[in-house]
């Protein structure tokens, strides 16, 4: 048996996923949105509250779970590590090392795609026009 996991599509517009959340669901549907997992954001979130962004950070994850819409369960995204997912948990550690391969292999080749945009003669040109 041959189990992998691939991440999913960027979804289209920012929505809270309650089901893979820890409060609202807020972190789970920013890094379904931004393509991390959100345990990253967990932990940038307290961070942020411990030096001394708590107002502001609270007050924005009380916003933002009044208004974002919530994911709907078949667009749920399960991120590994979480539990979510039961082929991502009794895949072998080989095909967990693939997945991330390709996961990464994607992200360089978008990586790739901004550098040569960015290092462009008409990003350079149109950069000057916007600057006159």
């Amino acid at each position: 048996m041959n189990f992998s996991f691939h991440w999913p599509e960027r979804p289209s517009e920012l929505r809270r996923d309650p089901a893979h959340g820890k409060i609202a669901g807020v972190c789970a549907g920013l890094g379904t949105y931004f393509e991390v997992s959100p345990k990253f954001i967990r932990v940038a979130l307290v961070l942020g509250c411990v030096f001394g962004l708590f107002i502001p950070l609270v007050a924005g994850y009380v916003l933002l779970t009044m208004l974002l819409p919530t994911v709907a369960e078949s667009e749920s995204v399960d991120f590994p590590g979480t539990g979510g997912s039961p082929a991502w948990n009794t895949a072998a550690s080989g095909d967990r090392i693939d997945a991330l391969k390709d996961h990464f292999r994607h992200l360089d080749q978008r990586l790739a795609a901004i550098e040569a945009q960015v290092t462009s003669d008409e990003f350079r040109l149109r950069q000057k026009f916007r600057d006159l």
